[in-house]
């Protein structure tokens, strides 16, 4: 108990210090690091669901709400501060909806609540994104922070890449789960599909972006090295045939790979 009572002092110190500081492209990071946590959370919950037994899924999960509610209040807090009501309210649904979707991750791992789950993360998601594009958009309007279009539109793609990583891995699952039970799901086949295809379009995108230092074209092509893994098995993923331990590490590699990107770009607004 005392290690926790530690870990959240830790947070909270680290939320005020944050709080002091913050620029506009660290707030679409954060507020994009929300959408990527509710994919990483959903995908340890069915991977449990499915039977997979690893002891990093229980860390995953634990990990996921802390940070999930330690970046909202990073973002209830700074908002009011840099951005119009309009930013807030979206912040404010999003708490709403996470208090609904953390319930139901908190139940006992059952086959069951899978279907809810996804939707409700879906739900997050799309909350947690109204978030980040409300942000964006403020930000380019705004003459008090002079940050070009282009640099907080690319911070909110590299970032998309973080959560696309993570739902990859979510709808890999999903398309498991439904082999498992000898069942078949349309919206399933086309999300794993279409995730797969956006990750491998946008990849290309960055790497031709004008605003590109060494440093993040040496970033992209690491990246791009990571999901040549998963590309060079691009038949046996989508039928589910491919390793889930393949799937899972990539995956969260490329997770990694593309928040190390991000803050490249976030850097950028400095």
């Amino acid at each position: 108990m005392k290690k926790i009572y530690i870990l959240l002092a830790f947070l909270f110190i680290g939320i005020f210090s944050i709080s002091a500081n913050i620029t506009p492209g660290q707030m679409i990071n954060i507020a994009g690091k929300q959408r990527m946590l509710s994919q990483k959370m959903t995908k340890a919950y069915l991977m449990k669901a499915y039977g997979a037994n690893l002891p990093e899924l229980n860390k995953e999960l634990e990990i996921g709400k802390v940070i999930f509610e330690r970046n909202m209040k990073t973002l209830s807090l700074n908002a009011p501060k840099m951005f119009s009501d309009k930013v807030r309210m979206a912040i404010n649904e999003e708490i709403k909806t996470w208090y609904n979707f953390k319930l139901y991750i908190e139940k006992p791992v059952d086959e069951a609540y899978v279907s809810k789950i996804l939707n409700l993360s879906d739900e997050l998601l799309n909350d947690s994104d109204k978030v980040v594009q409300a942000i964006e958009k403020e930000a380019s309007v705004s003459g008090n922070f002079k940050v070009s279009d282009q640099i907080m539109n690319t911070i909110n793609v590299s970032g998309k890449q973080r959560m696309l990583s993570q739902r990859l891995c979510v709808y890999f699952i999903a398309k498991k789960l439904l082999l498992k039970r000898g069942a078949y799901n349309e919206n399933v086949e086309n999300y794993l599909s279409g995730v797969f295809e956006e990750l491998d379009d946008t990849l290309v995108a960055l790497l031709s972006n004008e605003i590109n230092s060494t440093e993040i074209d040496e970033a992209i092509g690491s990246t791009l090295l990571a999901f040549e893994k998963i590309r060079a098995q691009r038949d046996q993923f989508l039928t589910g045939s491919a390793s889930m331990n393949l799937v899972y590490n990539t995956t969260n590699e490329l997770t990694d790979l593309y928040d190390g990107l991000t803050s490249k770009y976030s850097d950028l607004t400095n």
